[in-house]
């Protein structure tokens, strides 16, 4: 999700706008796929409603908006990561499995990688 200039090949690259030229064309907060059909989910959004517009052209999507719809598309045990300056509260069958700082270089601010899983179906269901 919002993949930028991810190269061809590296995954399913969604992305908002054309001229990245994603495999998908779709906002992330409501992607064509069926529930539970994805491994994973990486998704570098937009920083700030600024870093939308002036950068991409596109109204700033909120991280749980993003988030909620990325776990409602990872499969049981997938994962998402998820690049922003926040570290996001989890969604809804999903829990935190590691939290990285990231940075591009020296004088650079840090980003957070929140690493979260899907519950898997079996734990939700109560059953094993």
């Amino acid at each position: 999700m919002c993949s930028g200039a991810l190269p061809r090949g590296e995954g399913i690259r969604v992305d908002v706008r054309p001229e990245a030229r994603p495999d998908i064309l779709a906002d992330g907060r409501a992607l064509p796929l069926r529930d539970g059909s994805i491994a994973a989910v990486m998704c570098d959004p937009p920083y700030c409603e600024e870093y939308a517009e002036s950068l991409y052209g596109v109204e700033y999507p909120r991280p749980a908006h993003l988030l909620a719809e990325a776990a409602r598309v990872v499969r049981p045990g997938g994962r998402i990561a998820f690049v922003h300056y926040i570290v996001p509260a989890p969604p809804a069958g999903t829990r935190v499995v590691r939290i990285l700082g990231l940075s591009t270089g020296f004088n650079m601010p840090m980003r957070a990688l929140t690493v979260l899983e899907r519950d898997q179906a079996e734990l939700a269901l109560g059953v094993g």
